[in-house]
């Protein structure tokens, strides 16, 4: 008797499974059968940094699944537009614990990057993109509160001496650095206790076990259980909670209305005059600010030093277009000028580089948000409660959109008369993002890339260390941030 309810009950469920698939894909984008409590886990390459690639090849640009949750995949900049801009721009922005975890848990969802849209989120915005505005006076001081970065940098790299060297140690921490410097006006070396803390903790952030994540969320006990995965999610909150807390509390406690000392005072700052404009009660509180701070550290770091890494990585395998920013950087600056923001459209060929390697390697290989609502997508119906994921990586390397998608070449972003066409003139790329959720701080990063790769570029000449093996042009894993894999260089200081 048992049995037979067993196997009733079973049939039952899969009779339920397949008419639900049925009745919920029928006007969806095509895609493979998800196969009960899997999905579609068996279609991801989850060995390699381009996961949908195989479902892409197969089914087009647009694509539907079922991983963590009912998903739908688009890999071309038009579907991407219109998933993310126009009439849509409002309902694929929200997230949920499904799509973003664990990193929810580790940073909170009282911040910009994992919070669900609404009202508290408008606001939350708000504040950042005005205390960007407040911090420094401007792009030109904060700018100058990055050379002791750059500096610490040059100075390691000196130090070596012409010894080989893991370029994105040295760049993550420097990163940091200059990071940690804009939010809190403390200028560390390259190797304090903060920034090691800091560098642990956005390696939480950044390398999650996905597979992990899917049985957390299917198996409710797993969260208890003494595993490694869930060690780090409690590590990741206790660095947050011992270096966050105490600077946010110090300058909530010396904060002078009017005066600004850092990015952490912006915040402050700009909280109260949102706060003084709303009549809404809840939005939030003050103690929020700790994971918008959280926030610049992780969109402002893990991205930035793999994209310099990255761009160190293409140097050294194309010696050629490394020489040609060499000329360009000893025709503007000479021998003794250093670089400055204020002087980077004298660097056409510079920006279209970085540029260049950002749609090559794209750092932030995908980006969701999940439906409030049912919409169309490129003749499509997609449900609410769907995940709407833009793979930037496929749509920076798709063939109708890049002619030889994989080769690498810095004049895509240049004009016939060698003009940089700027970052947003190509509607295929996007590297940080698109739409409601796209980069708070896209105006910083790209000083940090600039000022940087400039720096470094002027001064040095990288190359790789005699009978060292090529390293891949390729993403390694799955991760939220898609970085090369560990490889040395040497370099040689430029005599100019």
């Amino acid at each position: 008797m048992i049995t037979e309810a067993v196997v009733t009950l079973l049939l039952f469920w899969l009779t339920w499974h397949f008419l639900k698939t049925y009745l919920e894909r029928r006007n969806m984008p095509p895609g493979p059968w998800p196969y009960p409590l899997i999905g579609n886990l068996a279609n991801l390459e989850s060995q390699s940094g381009k996961p949908f690639k195989k479902l892409r090849e197969k089914y087009g640009d647009i694509v539907s699944g079922t991983f963590t949750m009912r998903s739908v995949i688009v890999s071309n900049s038009s579907l991407a537009r219109e998933a993310r801009l126009g009439l849509n721009k409002d309902i694929t922005v929200d997230s949920s614990d499904v799509s973003i975890f664990p990193s929810n848990r580790m940073v909170g969802v009282n911040d910009i990057i994992f919070s669900k849209f609404g009202e508290k989120y408008i606001f939350r915005k708000k504040v950042f993109k005005l205390a960007m505005h407040m911090f420094g006076a401007g792009i030109d001081a904060a700018e100058k509160r990055g050379n002791h970065a750059v500096r610490l940098t040059m100075e390691k790299i000196y130090s070596l001496n012409n010894q080989a060297f893991s370029p994105k140690d040295i760049i993550a921490s420097a990163i940091l650095v200059q990071l940690w410097q804009w939010l809190t006006s403390e200028e560390l070396p390259l190797d304090h206790n903060v920034i090691k803390l800091l560098l642990e903790f956005t390696e939480l952030a950044a390398n999650v076990d996905y597979f992990a994540s899917m049985l957390y969320i299917k198996i409710p006990f797993f969260e208890y259980l003494p595993v490694e995965f869930n060690r780090r999610i409690k590590r990741a909150q206790a660095i947050k909670s011992s270096v966050v807390t105490p600077v946010f509390n110090s300058h909530l406690k010396t904060f002078d209305d009017g005066v600004v000392r850092d990015m952490t005072d912006s915040l402050i700052q700009a909280y109260k005059k949102e706060e003084s404009k709303t009549f809404k009660k809840d939005i939030g509180r003050i103690e929020d600010i700790k994971e918008l701070m959280i926030d610049a550290i992780i969109a402002g770091s893990d991205t930035t030093s793999s994209t310099l890494s990255w761009l160190i990585l293409y140097m050294v395998l194309y010696p050629e277009v490394q020489e040609k920013i060499h000329d360009e950087l000893d025709q503007v600056l000479g021998k003794d000028k250093q670089p400055s923001w204020q002087d980077v459209t004298l660097f056409p060929y510079l920006q279209a580089t970085i540029c260049e390697v950002m749609r090559r390697v794209t750092p932030i290989p995908e980006t969701g948000g999940i439906t409030t609502k049912d919409t169309v997508i490129g003749g499509y119906h997609v449900p609410k409660d769907t995940l709407v994921l833009l793979d930037l990586f496929q749509i920076h390397t798709n063939e109708r959109e890049w002619p030889e998608p994989n080769r690498f070449k810095p004049e895509r972003f240049l004009t016939d008369d060698g003009k940089f066409v700027g970052w947003t003139k190509r509607s295929a790329f996007m590297p940080f993002g698109l739409g409601r959720r796209e980069c708070a701080g896209i105006a910083f990063a790209k000083i940090m890339l600039f000022t940087f790769a400039a720096t470094l570029l002027h001064r040095f000449k990288f190359e790789l260390p005699q009978g060292a093996e090529k390293p891949s042009e390729e993403p390694q894993t799955l991760a939220i941030v898609a970085s090369p894999a560990n490889f040395k260089v040497v370099a040689k200081q430029r005599l100019i």
